[in-house]
């Protein structure tokens, strides 16, 4: 690959996330306006809030763009460590909203550690296979892993946070799926986990309630089946075009979340179908090249971090617009860039500055010596 096709693909995905952005933080400010004004008096007090998150992002993002991704292998254990302290510290001194504690409060911002941990599981994950590939050790010693997402995923239980928790089991699969561990191997693990969400189901009942409520929310339009039902409405009523953007009306206390776990019924809504289309090719742009580059890098660590970068994203778009528009049952999960939340723009940018180190940095197949970094 020339040096001029890899400047072609830095650009190109350069301009896609500043359109994500500044996309994302108007559908911030539409979704969240009506909310903000019922609680505070301001309809800005979280877009405002947003764009604070924005500053630590842009450092963090701008920090990880122009470091070496070879370097992150040195933090992949000390983040899985502090990821799993801070888990634990939110279990004993964090906020309980509605029945569950999932971030730590400081001096009026918040912070979820659910958040650093997914950022930390794709380094740790990207590191640990790259390593026992390149030593060619014993592929069984994929259980190192599993624990850890396992430790992982047993405290975002106990906050509970059903929709990470399902985020990050789908991570540690897509690295052994890719990683060559034995089919056997990771069907027995799926099978494994159906006694244990029954036995959540069980202990946890409104689970139940709402995979009822998913399955037929007519029968409970105004309980169960009302997040669902207003999703659909809301999604569906921008028709081909929308309504225009600022115009919603689902947003006006008929769709609970609008700003957060729901804000892609708010872009149907207003952006319609085509902006709605826009924005899923948007986010594929940016997932779909990470996954290319995870085949064509050069070394193994590039090529494990790149596929990281792409189930990152590719995850959270999937849930949250599947859970949107019907396709997967509820769970809160954000659409990172449009849902309003510190933890997770600034996150989202960071993971975002790792994909452009790796456009930068890396070596493709075939690739002539010159690195694009020494271009910018």
């Amino acid at each position: 690959m020339s040096s001029r096709q890899r400047l072609r693909i830095y650009y190109n995905c350069l301009i896609v996330s500043m359109l994500l952005i500044i996309l994302g933080s108007a559908m911030v400010l539409s979704s969240s306006a009506p909310y903000a004004l019922q609680r505070t008096g301001d309809p800005f007090y979280y877009f405002r809030k947003h764009c604070i998150f924005l500053i630590p992002g842009m450092l963090l993002f701008f920090y990880f763009k122009n470091l070496h991704y070879e370097k992150l292998r040195r933090f992949a254990k000390p983040l899985i460590l502090i990821s799993l302290a801070l888990l634990i510290l939110t279990l004993v001194l964090g906020t309980e909203v509605k029945g569950a504690k999932r971030s730590i409060n400081f001096n009026g911002f918040s912070f979820q550690p659910s958040e650093l941990a997914k950022f930390s599981l794709v380094i740790y994950l990207a590191h640990f296979f790259a390593r026992y590939e390149e030593e060619k050790k014993s592929r069984k010693v994929f259980i190192i892993p599993v624990f850890v997402t396992g430790a992982i995923m047993s405290l975002l239980l106990l906050e509970p946070d059903f929709g990470s928790t399902a985020t990050i089991f789908a991570y540690v699969m897509g690295f052994l799926i890719v990683a060559g561990i034995n089919w056997f191997i990771i069907t027995g693990m799926l099978l494994s986990s159906v006694p244990a969400v029954v036995y959540l189901i069980h202990k946890k009942p409104y689970m139940w309630k709402r995979i009822i409520g998913f399955i037929n929310p007519e029968k409970d339009p105004l309980g169960v089946g009302y997040h669902v039902i207003q999703s659909l409405i809301s999604t569906g009523s921008g028709g081909l075009f929308g309504v225009g953007l600022g115009r919603g009306r689902q947003k006006m206390e008929f769709l609970p979340e609008a700003h957060k776990d729901y804000v892609f019924a708010v872009i149907g809504e207003e952006l319609g179908f085509l902006g709605a289309l826009f924005i899923l090719i948007l986010f594929g742009a940016i997932i779909f090249t990470a996954l290319w580059m995870s085949r064509r890098v050069r070394d193994v660590f590039g090529r494990y971090l790149a596929f990281g970068v792409g189930i990152y994203f590719g995850i959270q778009v999937f849930i949250h617009a599947g859970v949107t528009v019907k396709v997967l049952p509820p769970k809160g999960t954000t659409l990172p860039f449009f849902s309003y939340g510190g933890s997770s723009l600034i996150i989202a940018l960071a993971m975002l500055g790792v994909f452009f180190s790796l456009i930068r940095n890396s070596e493709f197949e075939g690739n002539e010596p010159e690195l694009i970094s020494e271009i910018l």
